[in-house]
């Protein structure tokens, strides 16, 4: 037994190699912040994340069911690379049995973040590789490039299928706007809002002119966009242009125009808490501000975008605390889209509602302007912010229903999809559905008609993108599956559809009668969609596999599914 300075030895000398100077703990901390649930689900994670670092590979083999029926010579094989404790040089076959329970035993033991060995000593894959429950498969990087006041901006999409059929988003549109972003300001990452980020206050420093710098400084440290959230979210404030678009600033539409976005806008999604720890040159005071970007998707009256609200406060080393995040701004911005439904990008606006002066703002200095009448939302905003950040580490029915409706959890099967809410739009101007699919990979499609024309309509879970084409080149797929069907009759020179009761039930009136009448010529050309119109859907679940989750999402697809419909003229009578 040890005595309790010998117990205690043991401890400390844990504890140094846990945390002891030099140590690498960055995954921990990683592990600690990205964890679900409660503070000791959250610690437990940081503990096997730094014990992952010390631990060294096991020898882990194939114990059969019933070892007993393999050969003595082979069983001895199998069991002395994982032999537990001391196995004599000539086991018997009974020595040779218990060694294999023993090591089954410890191996089902063992947590899956074990490094394996196979017999061999060469890496075995772990119990998840193979499991249901094995991690899902990494994102696939995107790059956008329509940013060259940002720089490029690295994104990654759900993981899919590389031969999936997509459909690809307008380069420079407002659907690689939101992923933009989203990847910039930290929504679309591992870190939900119950984390904390520390932001570089040197880089921040890094990007005031030098020559509005009056205080003596070390080299700037410059770090991009893509690399800092406070260096992306203080660009997003002073930048003249974005996306080769120029920003308007404070002006009476500007307020116009971010009123109304903000009052038709549909789910908030709230990014980590940013942390800067700095420093104030003008009067020589430390300051440690906090900060969290919102971002949302709007649509309302055919009109629709993106708007992201940056907001915070902080403590002043003289000033004590402060309702803005000096030295970062606090500002409203709106992208707005093409009144015609697709991914064109029409105007950028901007309100600073605080700058941190001109001595430290990076153009010298804002005007600031207040929006008292939209004082309710951003305080609602601010709040549910809070709400969120608690939710997200929870790991009850409060984080479950949390990540269901603003992050990756399972979908409710009461949930309406994207195409759901087309066809209900389209439906009231007459269109039917005639046939509904799904290819691999996820992307739905729908075959509509009315009257002597036929609408092909489908949406992208992963792109988010929405496309509208004339159906009629559709039908002739549908006559080759009804002919596989047998549901087609007679011969080369004259074919007909075949309308007996089970073929009518199998398909539908309305399937055999737009056949017929495709095979008559009677289906004309949708003269509309002569081109395809294609745009993004915004601000719905990030997940994005086509299901309509956070309350507000199905209201929002509506909006911009009318708008786009309603551009090519497919709701008229």
């Amino acid at each position: 037994m040890l005595s309790a300075y010998n117990q205690n030895d043991v401890l400390l000398s844990m504890m140094k190699s846990l945390v002891g100077d030099g140590i690498d703990l960055e995954p921990a901390k990683q592990a600690f912040e990205t964890a679900k649930g409660d503070f000791a689900a959250k610690f437990t994670a940081a503990v096997q994340a730094r014990f992952a670092q010390l631990v060294v590979p096991e020898v882990f083999i194939d114990v059969p069911e019933h070892p007993e029926q393999l050969r003595k010579a082979d069983l001895e094989a199998l069991v002395r690379p994982a032999a537990d404790g001391f196995l004599r040089s000539y086991p018997s076959k009974d020595e040779l049995l218990a060694q294999a329970d023993r090591i089954r035993r410890r191996q089902e033991q063992r947590p899956p973040w074990i490094p394996r060995l196979d017999r061999y000593g060469e890496p075995k894959p772990g119990p998840q590789a193979d499991s249901l429950h094995a991690d899902p498969l990494p994102g696939r990087p995107l790059v956008v490039s329509a940013f060259a006041e940002l720089g490029d901006v690295p994104v990654l999409l759900p993981a899919s299928d590389p031969e999936r059929p997509e459909l690809a988003m307008m380069p420079g549109g407002i659907g690689e706007w939101e992923l933009a972003l989203c990847a910039l300001l930290g929504v679309a990452g591992e870190r939900g809002p119950a984390a904390t980020v520390s932001i570089d206050a040197e880089a921040n420093e890094a990007l005031i002119p030098e020559g509005m710098r009056w205080w003596a400084a070390g080299p700037a440290k410059s770090l991009t966009a893509a690399q800092d959230p406070g260096v992306a979210s203080e660009l997003l404030a002073t930048s003249a242009t974005l996306g080769g678009l120029p920003i308007t600033d404070n002006t009476p539409q500007d307020h116009e125009t971010l009123t109304f976005a903000l009052g038709a806008a549909g789910s908030w999604r709230h990014t980590s808490r940013w942390l800067l720890d700095g420093w104030d040159p003008s009067v020589d005071a430390h300051t440690l501000a906090t900060a969290r970007a919102a971002i949302a998707g709007w649509a309302a009256e055919g009109r629709s975008g993106l708007v992201v609200y940056v907001y915070g406060g902080a403590l002043h080393g003289t000033g004590g605390l402060i309702e803005v995040p000096g030295p970062l701004h606090s500002y409203l911005l709106c992208v707005s889209r093409s009144a015609d439904g697709t991914d064109t990008v029409e105007t950028v606006r901007r309100v600073i509602l605080a700058c941190p002066g001109e001595n430290w703002c990076h153009r010298g200095g804002c005007s600031d302007a207040g929006l008292p009448e939209v004082t309710e939302l951003l305080v609602s905003i601010i709040t549910t912010g809070d709400v969120a950040g608690v939710a997200d580490q929870d790991s009850g029915w409060a984080g479950e229903t949390y990540r269901q409706f603003y992050g990756t959890g399972d979908a409710d099967q009461r949930s309406d999809s994207v195409l759901d809410c087309l066809e209900a739009e389209l439906s009231v101007a007459g269109w039917v559905e005639l046939e509904r699919s799904t290819w691999e990979g996820g992307m739905e499609e729908s075959l509509l008609r009315r009257g002597d024309y036929c609408l092909n309509a489908s949406y992208d879970p992963i792109t988010r993108q929405i496309r509208l084409m004339d159906g009629k080149s559709q039908l002739d797929g549908l006559l080759d599956i009804l002919a596989d069907d047998g549901a087609l009759t007679g011969d080369s020179e004259y074919v007909t559809v075949d309308t007996s009761e089970h073929v009518v039930e199998r398909w539908g009136t309305d399937a055999l009668t737009t056949a017929e009448d495709h095979l008559r010529g009677r289906i004309q050309d949708l003269p509309q969609l002569s081109v395809p119109v294609q745009g993004a859907l915004l601000g719905l679940h990030p997940h994005a596999d086509g299901t309509l989750y956070a309350p507000e999402s199905t209201v929002l697809a509506k909006e911009q599914l009318t708008a786009l419909t309603r551009a090519v003229d497919l709701l008229a009578d």
